[in-house]
């Protein structure tokens, strides 16, 4: 009788051994569809990567606001903001600097080291962001604005979409126009659909504070963000057409 209810024991255990084994690979099945689907999720975004370019840094501070905020450091803060709002919604995120620094090698400061090193960044799989803030002689003057690459269709396409949801949701007193440019480093040499943002005026004292405004800065980056999602949907419907 004990020999035999020592035979039933280890059946029985390898039995359980068995059955634990399965569903642990079905487990591992269903985990692994899981991360496939939240990949081909992500690869809906039109399999582009969005490349930041929080323009100035280090010796270079950019404007100067009538605060004495300086320009590269709001340029990073919603740089920053936005590369977190688009990787919440599934993007492939590159920022060109994430510190405050310049680009070009040796550490002493040269613009045009510099906007080659970003512009080395960029391939051809992707589109760019360059983010500035903007200065004019006239205080009064203010309001979030886009630069597109006036020889680019796409760049066109992209700096109209983005100034539309600009427009929407940060100039909404007063629009503004999406403009042409013919002459800016990083849009003629980015290798891809780009655009250079002038988030607002650090002239302008009321909205200088704004820009220096963790709350405000968000808000900007979602706008943009926004505007970067519309495009990229544009473009994919735009690729399943014969």
């Amino acid at each position: 009788m004990l020999k035999n209810k020592i035979k039933i024991n280890m059946v029985m255990s390898v039995v359980l051994l068995v059955s634990m084994t399965i569903i642990a690979c079905n487990m591992d099945k269903v985990a692994t569809v899981e991360m496939e689907k939240e990949n081909k999720n992500v690869k809906t975004k039109n399999g582009k990567v969005v490349v930041i370019d929080p323009g100035h840094g280090g010796d270079d501070p950019g404007k100067v606001g009538v605060n004495g905020t300086k320009e590269k450091d709001v340029n990073l803060a919603i740089s920053k903001c936005l590369k977190k709002v688009l990787e919440d919604n599934g993007f492939d995120v590159v920022m060109t600097r994430n510190k405050d620094e310049i680009l070009n090698e040796g550490g002493k400061f040269s613009k045009v080291g510099d906007l080659n090193k970003r512009c080395s960044i960029i391939n051809n799989n992707s589109i760019m962001i360059s983010i500035h803030q903007n200065s004019f002689t006239n205080p009064n003057v203010k309001g979030a604005q886009s630069f597109f690459y006036e020889k680019s269709e796409k760049s066109k396409k992209l700096g109209l979409i983005l100034q539309n949801h600009l427009n929407k949701k940060i100039n909404t007193e007063k629009e503004k126009a999406a403009k042409p440019n013919n002459s800016y480093y990083m849009l003629i040499n980015s290798k891809c659909p780009g655009t250079i943002i002038e988030c607002g005026f650090l002239s302008n004292s009321q909205e200088a504070e704004l820009l220096s405004d963790a709350e405000y800065q968000q808000k900007v980056a979602v706008a943009i963000s926004k505007g970067i999602e519309n495009y990229l949907n544009e473009e994919a419907k735009d690729g399943k057409k014969p």
